[in-house]
């Protein structure tokens, strides 16, 4: 493909802006937060002169043009490299609470597991208190003696504490923690789950750009890798680190990562091969990491089983379409791991609570009687008030940084005298419609008659396949929040990246196929949702960096007022 003399000047162009940024930060390090300390000292002097030395390459690569900086394959990495480390700044920068040093103030519930998992237990060190465990019944909030702050939320059963959400962040974070010899509090599975979770989201878009969209303009594939990183309710999980945030960051990476490793093996399984020629074994072994991805998958949020029935059934469907004769070999491989995680997942529940189906919900230390009201935990009244929440509920505009705040749903049924059914109650909460517009561009892939992109045989297989395992595995886990009795904004990163991956590929239809009114229009949609993605994740569910970095909104209000 001929490179324009206009794309020659992406790598020139990106250190220049890069060399911007050092020096800005350098400048600006104390307003923003960064340096306690108003007077420069050595770290700032030094960013302030690599700033100067970025500036002096960009301007000496720009005037000698050397022949590396052509490269498609060079400026494509440098490109992506560019967008994952602004994306990763902006990570560090809300789970740090604004100060880009300080990782603290996050649960450590994990820790506690992960220090169980190395004595060979399964239930943690924390103490119930004898007058918890002589309480008549120590689930109902009711009239229950008063107990250390460390049993809140886990589950009490036969006298231990358990961990009710899934095992496989702790079973990773064990042997870290054993090198390391060192706690390590919920933060940090939080922040790597969810930079897999952000590398996992480009590679499919990437494959699917080269496969099905490789005439889209790389700014424009930039900007889809942002939407992707920064689209609520992943900035506002960082901004709140818990466990919470931990499990279902978890239980996403694993779910998207196994539909990328589908993805690579239907590529070579759609390919034609001779009756000799049987399995690839790279097909084989991509299948086996997608089913043990998502048997992690289940092993970090439980509710995700739902989805990765449907992934399976599809996956093994597909697999028989297109290679029936050797379905079994191939299916019997791919439903290895998802055997072996059954079976040791149900092992795991009946060594804590004798039951190979309970996770242990049911016996969790909360607000609610959960082992009274379990059966109440999932009803059909709960849908319209979580689907009003998750897509039509509004944000509050305020004075000052950050200008919007998230809504509680809760008061608003109350207001229009409407009771709220069974055990239902929703937090901070904010709809789709209103923190990412972009999201409505999902809908052109499934107006058309036939998907965008390559239209014929094999690749039209491919592309249809991978449409219906994004859509499916959307409307299958939004399904299971509508119909939970708690809603939270944390629980849409369940199905966040599905979604965002429908509308990049929507978005990219656009700027192939529709006149450019319609494109700047999108452009303008996507400036929105970035926006409005992160104003809202300051605030997040708690405030968070506005407690412990309560200089940092007066700061900011001060730079953009222009106040002294």
């Amino acid at each position: 493909m001929k490179i324009s003399p206009k794309a020659d000047r992406a790598i020139p162009v990106l250190l220049f802006i890069d060399g911007l940024i050092a020096i800005g930060c350098a400048i600006f390090a104390h307003v923003l937060g960064f340096d306690p300390n108003p007077d420069w000292g050595r770290s700032r002097i030094i960013l302030f002169l690599f700033g100067g030395l970025l500036l002096t390459l960009s301007i000496f690569l720009r005037r000698k043009n050397p022949a590396f900086i052509s490269s498609e394959a060079t400026k494509t990495f440098t490109i992506i490299g560019h967008t994952w480390a602004v994306i990763l700044i902006i990570y560090v920068w809300f789970i740090t609470f604004g100060t880009f040093t300080e990782w603290r103030a996050s649960t450590r519930y994990y820790s506690l597991l992960s220090d169980a998992f190395s004595k060979g237990q399964l239930h943690v060190d924390v103490e119930p208190g004898a007058a918890l465990l002589a309480a008549d019944d120590p689930y109902n909030n009711e009239g229950r003696p008063p107990f250390d702050d460390d049993v809140w939320d886990l589950s009490l059963y036969k006298g231990k504490l358990y961990l009710y959400w899934g095992p496989v962040p702790a079973l990773l974070l064990t042997p870290i923690q054993l090198a390391l010899n060192k706690d390590l509090a919920d933060i940090y599975p939080v922040f790597f789950f969810f930079c897999g979770l952000l590398i996992l989201n480009s590679l499919i878009a990437l494959k699917m750009r080269r496969l099905f969209f490789a005439d889209i303009p790389m700014w424009n594939v930039t900007a889809s890798l942002l939407v992707l990183g920064l689209i609520l309710p992943i900035p506002w999980s960082l901004s709140i680190p818990d466990v919470y945030e931990a499990a279902i960051g978890a239980g996403q990476f694993f779910l998207i990562g196994g539909i990328y490793f589908v993805i690579l093996a239907f590529e070579y399984l759609l390919k034609p091969l001779s009756p000799a020629a049987g399995t690839p074994s790279k097909a084989g072994l991509l299948l086996f990491l997608a089913g043990l991805f998502w048997a992690c998958s289940v092993g970090s949020r439980a509710i995700n089983v739902l989805s990765i029935f449907f992934l399976t059934a599809f996956t093994l469907y597909w697999i028989w379409k297109i290679r029936v004769n050797d379905w079994i070999k191939i299916s019997a491989i791919f439903l290895t791991p998802l055997a072996v995680g059954a079976i040791l997942i149900g092992w795991y529940n009946y060594a804590r609570f004798d039951s190979p189906l309970e996770f242990g919900l049911r016996y969790q230390i909360t607000v609610q009687n959960m082992n009274r009201d379990m059966p109440l935990a999932f009803e059909l009244s709960y849908l319209p008030h979580n689907f009003t929440a998750y897509v039509f509920q509004p944000f509050d505009f305020v004075s000052g940084f950050p200008y919007i705040r998230p809504v509680g749903y809760t008061a608003l049924p109350q207001s229009l005298g409407i009771s709220a059914p069974g055990l239902y109650a929703a937090g901070n909460v904010t709809g789709m419609l209103f923190f990412a517009p972009f999201l409505l561009f999902a809908l052109i892939l499934f107006v058309k008659t036939n998907p965008p992109g390559v239209n014929e045989g094999m690749a039209a297989d491919l592309q249809r396949f991978v449409l219906y395992l994004l859509g499916g595995s959307f409307l299958i886990g939004f399904a299971s929040l509508l119909l939970y009795y708690y809603g939270q904004m944390r629980f849409l990163v369940d199905v966040i990246s599905q979604i965002t991956l429908l509308a990049v590929f929507g978005y990219w239809t656009i700027v192939r196929r529709f006149p450019k009114a319609y494109l700047h229009l999108a452009n303008l949609l996507i400036v929105i949702t970035l926006t409005i993605s992160l104003l809202l994740s300051v605030t997040s569910e708690s405030g968070r960096m506005e407690k412990l970095n309560p200089g940092l909104s007066d700061r900011l209000n001060s730079l953009f007022d222009g106040q002294k």
